[in-house]
C-alpha cells in the first residue's frame, strides 16, 4: 500500500529546502513527480526506525532506506512519503545541490511505471 499522502507533490506545495523530482510531459510542461522533505534527525529508535523533525509535519518515525543511513542526531536528511512499505522513509543526507543527493529516484520511477501512474501525472 501507498502512504495516505501519496501522491502529494504539487508545485504549489514545494517549499525551500525540499528536493523534487521533475518529469517533462509530452507537451513540454514540467510536473513535480516526487518530493523529499528536508528534515533533522532526532534519534534512532530501538526497532531500527529513525525519529525526525520536519517543519510541516513535526516529529515522525521513518524507516531508513538503507541500514547504513542515516546520519547522527542533529544532522539533516531527506524524508519522503509514499513508497510502498512505510508511511515515511528517511533517505540520504541533505546536500548543497540536487545533483549530489542520494535518494530513491530509481524506486520512484519503478513505482510510477509498475502502476502506470505516468498518465495520471502527465
Amino acid at each position: 500500500r501507498y502512504a495516505t499522502r501519496f501522491p502529494s507533490p504539487r508545485t504549489e506545495r514545494v517549499a525551500p529546502g525540499q528536493l523534487v523530482a521533475i518529469a517533462t510531459a509530452p507537451d513540454g510542461t514540467e510536473a513535480v513527480v516526487w518530493r523529499w522533505y528536508d528534515a533533522v534527525i532526532l534519534c534512532r529508535e530501538q526497532d531500527g526506525s529513525v525519529r525526525v523533525w520536519e517543519p510541516a509535519h513535526g516529529e515522525v518515525l521513518a524507516r531508513p532506506r538503507r541500514a547504513s543511513r542515516p546520519g547522527q542526531p542533529g544532522t539533516r536528511a531527506y524524508l519522503s512519503a509514499g513508497l510502498p512499505g512505510a508511511d515515511w522513509w528517511i533517505a540520504g543526507s541533505a546536500t548543497a545541490t540536487a545533483e549530489d543527493a542520494d535518494v530513491e529516484l530509481d524506486e520512484v520511477e519503478r513505482l510510477y511505471t509498475r502502476h502506470d501512474l505516468w498518465a495520471t501525472l502527465l
